[in-house]
């Protein structure tokens, strides 16, 4: 016999919006059970004093954006007990008919983006270039050339023979471009494509100007489409064309079309929980969960594929991301802007990010204060691992942490970036601190004016950018960085201790000082303090710092491996590595490091296992309440 929750409502595949939905299954006469959607679940909630609503296994196609308000504070919506539902944004494409050499095609009523997945698995539209999936970064690009009025963020010329003469302008087609710095990349509609003139015109404004030497590809039509694992939109008959790994199956595995930005979208909701969910097929464009002011909310165990950005927190305060495993995601991991200040951010897994757009970051802010980013593993991401940026415009950052993150393979197709990030345009103290994280692989891609491929460019580990001042950076590992392991880069009043660098160049820093012309003579970084770091190298090490007209400085006391010296209390000798060949940067209980004044780093606290392994999830969740 089933009986009714007095406690909670209940959500299921198998459920039907008449019924009380205070029922966990169908009773045996089929008159009573859960609801079928969480609509109807979120508007039972708020007519009642139930807060919880446990969803069923199974996938729930969402048609519409499900909506939170102020109503919805203090409402949990949870997965029920071990299972999991999925909520998807997209449409289930059927009915493909064979087209001959491997192409399948199916008629849609709106034309695909760039979000199409087939069994789970993200594929690839199909594009100009000769994209190659071993070499995602370098492979598939075309070099642009600035028009004849120079650099243009709204058109580029391009060489002939680069852009078929027979590929017209449609509802799918779009251009994605990088100028040569390859800081931000941009996707717009195309609005024209001159073949005489060999002239795109774009239909919105890049982000910087498009320099002769930037790269593009054009993206997402049917005669594009040359390996396997490709799609692309053909607007004649307004069908999707797919070119499949696996003829045999693809059409039972699925082919999904995302079509929904956000998943959830919440304003102004507070105490609200989120718990035990997967967000799959939303667009690149779009956040699965979006919340918009509030505070309080829990964002915890979640599993978020195949979307843009998992989670974006727009002015929403003292909420807590953790616990959820973000991949295979078009934009960014976790996002606060507009003074979304005192979130926690922590034991989560970030991997595989930025799969259509590319300057983004695993965590972002622009912003945000009293914030913690803790314990989280962070790889595979074209730009940064974490970042904090403020632009002087009001949105400051203050007194943030960033410790104890594994942050692994970053900066992979832009330069500029890496592994954490903090600008600081207002040249105002911070307050924050990076410790305790382990950062390894901050690549670093950008073009010249001829469009010849810079690798190794500006793939800083630490950077502290354009300003930025009164940080505190201690116990961190740096390993395989491009230009300098740590950069200061104008700011003031920085600590940098007790940091171990691992270069792989010998001509690349560990630390690096520079000042910022641009910005005059008041961007000379002074009163910087750099003590008792340990630096090292794959090979021997030139010397471990770079200045560029660093202004007042204190660095002594560091240990360096082998190359040379700087100040008076520096050393040169080996540190006593446990086994750095095998890539064990600790120390020996009687390394020699350690009477120079530097201690180990605490490895075990780093990353998600460093997090209180083997408790129970909700502690683990209320542990940083």
């Amino acid at each position: 016999m089933t009986t009714t929750d007095q406690t909670a409502f209940f959500v299921s595949t198998k459920g039907n919006d008449s019924w009380s939905g205070r029922l966990a299954a169908p009773n045996a006469a089929g008159t009573d059970g859960p609801f079928a959607s969480l609509e109807k679940a979120r508007d039972a909630m708020r007519s009642s004093d139930i807060d919880s609503t446990y969803v069923r296994g199974g996938t729930y196609r969402l048609d519409e954006t499900l909506t939170l308000d102020a109503r919805d504070s203090g409402h949990n919506f949870l997965a029920y007990n071990s299972e999991t539902p999925v909520l998807s944004g997209g449409e289930r494409v059927t009915g493909f008919v064979s087209e001959g050499k491997g192409l399948y095609s199916a008629k849609l009523s709106l034309a695909n983006g760039l979000d199409v997945s087939i069994g789970g698995v993200r594929q690839h539209a199909a594009q100009t270039g000769n994209h190659a999936p071993s070499e995602p970064a370098t492979s598939g690009w075309h070099v642009l050339k600035a028009d004849s009025t120079g650099a243009s963020k709204t058109s580029f010329n391009f060489s002939a023979g680069d852009i078929p003469s027979g590929l017209k302008p449609h509802a799918g087609l779009v251009v994605q471009t990088f100028d040569t710095e390859r800081l931000k990349d941009d996707i717009s509609h195309v609005k024209s494509i001159d073949q005489y003139h060999h002239t795109v015109t774009l239909d919105d404004a890049a982000s910087y100007g498009l320099r002769t030497g930037g790269t593009y590809r054009v993206m997402n039509d049917a005669s594009l489409i040359r390996d396997a694992g490709e799609f692309g939109w053909r607007a004649g008959d307004g069908r999707l064309v797919v070119k499949p790994e696996d003829p045999g199956s693809f059409q039972s595995d699925g082919v999904v079309v995302a079509r929904l930005g956000s998943l959830i979208k919440t304003s102004n909701a507070s105490n609200l929980s989120i718990e035990g969910l997967t967000f799959s097929d939303a667009r690149y464009d779009g956040s699965a969960i979006s919340m918009q002011g509030g505070r309080g909310n829990s964002v915890g165990g979640n599993h978020f594929v195949n979307v843009g950005t998992a989670v974006a927190l727009d002015g929403t305060d003292n909420s807590r991301i953790a616990g959820n495993h973000m991949e295979q995601l078009g934009g960014n991991g976790v996002s606060m802007i507009h003074a979304a200040n005192g979130n926690r951010i922590y034991a989560n897994t970030i991997e595989h990010i930025g799969q259509i757009t590319k300057g983004g970051a695993g965590i972002g802010a622009v912003g945000s204060s009293n914030t913690l980013v803790s314990n989280n593993d962070i790889s595979d991401a074209p730009r940064y691992g974490v970042s904090f940026k403020e632009w002087d415009d009001g949105q400051l950052n203050r007194n943030n942490t960033v410790e104890f993150n594994r942050i692994h393979h970053v900066g992979q197709e832009t330069a500029d970036g890496g592994g954490i990030e903090m600008l600081g345009r207002s040249a105002a103290k911070m307050g924050s601190v990076i410790r305790g994280n382990e950062i390894i692989d901050t690549g670093g891609l950008a073009t010249d004016g001829k469009g010849n491929w810079l690798t190794d460019h500006k793939g800083w580990g630490i950077s502290l950018d354009d300003l930025t001042s009164g940080v505190i950076v201690r116990d961190n590992l740096v390993k395989g960085f491009a230009w300098a392991g740590i950069y200061v880069h104008g700011g003031d009043d920085n600590l940098l201790e007790n940091n171990f660098g691992v270069a792989s160049h010998p001509q690349d820093a560990f630390i690096r000082l520079e000042w910022v012309p641009k910005a005059g003579d008041e961007a000379r970084p002074h009163d910087n303090t750099v003590i008792n770091n340990l630096a090292a190298g794959d090979m021997p090490i030139e010397q471990y710092w770079k200045l560029l007209s660093p202004g007042r400085l204190i660095m002594d006391g560091n240990l360096a491996a082998n190359g040379r010296a700087y100040g008076p209390n520096d050393a040169v000798f080996n540190p006593g590595f446990t086994d750095s060949a095998r890539g064990d940067y600790s120390l020996k209980e009687d390394a020699a490091a350690l009477s120079h004044g530097i201690h180990d780093l605490s490895w075990s606290s780093m990353g998600v296992e460093g997090y209180q392994a083997g408790v129970s999830m909700i502690q683990f969740w209320d542990h940083a309440a």
